[in-house]
């Protein structure tokens, strides 16, 4: 069924003319990417926009790296900038070249904020040819079913486990907890959780439970759970030598293989959380939030905020 929705987003999109928006993959995190090009594509829909992508300055590689090739590739010899929100004089160049020039709209300008909008966010959405029916919530995830198609390679290394360790994952708690540049530093965006909170409400939603699923980027987070919980059975993947991700450190590592590995580690971890029996996380992070879409909202818990579709 995810095939004939596919095909028939590729023929609304490609069917539109007058209107495009070619939407740049710049330097954030992979799933605040992924969020807000999902976002992007609903707003395009329903604005009769077309969408293709740019991927060539793309820090995590190029969109075919990872998925089947769905969207048309700009490959213009006016690349759009890096930076979505550069202020650089060649970048203002090159926004005006594509708003004024060519007459396509801007991500910076006529989209980031109207796609953020309540009058936008809170509309009910249809599109039966797509299997969207509803709010903003089941239009994003049908939109994710649709445009996350992995190719092959991708999807060996994302989905491809040992039988035992899918079974656990099934019958697990699924924590989710970032450490590195999104607690810490110049660029903190959401508060420290200790993982005594995150034993508590696993204790407040099912205390029958004593398999936990970790999917964490710092090898500290594993070892304070068996410290101070060791009545439990724990599963995480996560490399013993990883000691929190920062999005800096990333952007500049030259090495394709190992951007790949961080890439791929990231999908790894979303794959478990949306198959673990229980989800618990932080809705400030993008990963939890694509998780708690994935899974329809069912058995998720955030210590944080609510679900949010920004």
């Amino acid at each position: 069924m995810v095939n004939q929705y596919i095909e028939a987003y590729k023929s609304i999109n490609n069917s539109i003319s007058k209107t495009e928006l070619i939407y740049p993959l710049t330097n954030r995190g992979f799933f605040s990417e992924i969020n807000n090009l999902v976002l992007a594509a609903l707003f395009c829909l329903d604005n009769k926009i077309k969408l293709r992508l740019c991927t060539r300055n793309w820090v995590g590689g190029k969109w075919n790296d990872y998925f089947i090739p769905l969207l048309e590739e700009y490959n213009g010899l006016m690349p759009v900038p890096n930076d979505v929100f550069s202020k650089k004089r060649e970048d203002v160049f090159l926004k005006m070249y594509h708003k004024n020039l060519k007459g396509r709209k801007i991500l910076q300008d006529d989209i980031w904020k109207e796609m953020r909008s309540s009058s936008f966010t809170e509309k009910y959405f249809n599109f039966p040819e797509l299997g969207i029916d509803g709010s903003i919530f089941a239009a994003k995830r049908q939109l994710c079913n649709i445009l996350l198609s992995y190719n092959k390679e991708t999807y060996e290394e994302v989905f491809l486990m040992k039988q035992a360790d899918s079974d656990f994952v099934k019958d697990s708690f699924g924590i989710h907890i970032r450490r590195g540049d999104k607690v810490s530093g110049k660029t903190k965006e959401a508060e420290l959780f200790d993982v005594e909170l995150y034993l508590n409400k696993v204790q407040e939603i099912n205390s029958e439970i004593k398999k936990i699923t970790i999917c964490t980027d710092d090898y500290n987070v594993v070892e304070n759970f068996q410290e101070k919980s060791p009545g439990f059975i724990y599963l995480s993947f996560c490399d013993s030598a990883k000691n929190g991700y920062f999005q800096a450190q990333y952007n500049k590592t030259k090495d394709i293989k190992r951007k790949r590995a961080e890439v791929i580690d990231v999908l790894k971890d979303a794959n478990l959380l949306i198959n673990s029996k229980i989800f618990i996380g932080t809705n400030s992070s993008n990963i939890s939030r694509f998780v708690t879409l994935m899974r329809n909202n069912k058995d998720c818990y955030s210590l944080d905020t609510e679900w949010s579709p920004l």
